[in-house]
């Protein structure tokens, strides 16, 4: 299977088993993901309404034979003042078994169209370092320029951790004011 086999589409809540079987695996054996427990499907549920409520994207992609879902991304506030309302940051997770598989690019590739075409001008990726170094060259390949660091600002597994911010313009960027 290639990313072009893959089916794109809206998460539902009926992916929220699989988008929690997924999450589990990065808060329990990565440093990627500062959360140190694994959030059960209650609240992981909970997330998903919050964040689809207030009309962010939110995608899962589906192995098109047999419906598996093999990662999902969405769209979030950066910050709940109004003045950021047109900023957005990304979050993006692909089931371990499927890395490497173009389903990450692909699915943030389709989150940035959607993003831009609700009006959205800027998208942050937030990357972990260490842990993230693949989500750096990942994200670079799609547009994004690190734009700042917090060093030593998380603790997880022993390791202190850095907050690397990389942000991409969407549609129109700062070029124009927004609608």
């Amino acid at each position: 299977m290639t990313s072009s086999d893959l089916v794109i589409r809206p998460a539902a809540e009926a992916d929220i088993p699989a988008i929690t079987a997924i999450f589990a695996h990065y808060v329990e054996h990565a440093l990627a993901n500062w959360e140190l427990d694994p959030p059960d499907e209650a609240e992981m549920a909970a997330r998903f309404t919050r964040l689809t409520t207030a009309g962010y994207p939110y995608l899962v992609a589906a192995d098109p034979t047999t419906g598996a879902i093999l990662g999902y991304a969405y769209a979030s506030s950066f910050h709940a003042q109004t003045g950021w309302r047109y900023t957005v940051e990304n979050s993006i997770y692909v089931a371990a078994s499927a890395h490497r598989r173009g389903i990450g690019r692909a699915l943030l590739s389709r989150l940035i169209d959607h993003c831009a075409a609700l009006g959205f001008r800027q998208m942050i990726a937030g990357i972990s370092r260490p842990g993230g170094e693949g989500s750096v060259a990942f994200h670079e390949a799609l547009g994004f320029s690190l734009v700042g660091t917090f060093p030593n600002v998380g603790w997880k597994a022993g390791h202190w951790l850095t907050a690397c911010y990389y942000q991409r313009a969407l549609g129109e960027g700062r070029t124009t004011k927004p609608e």
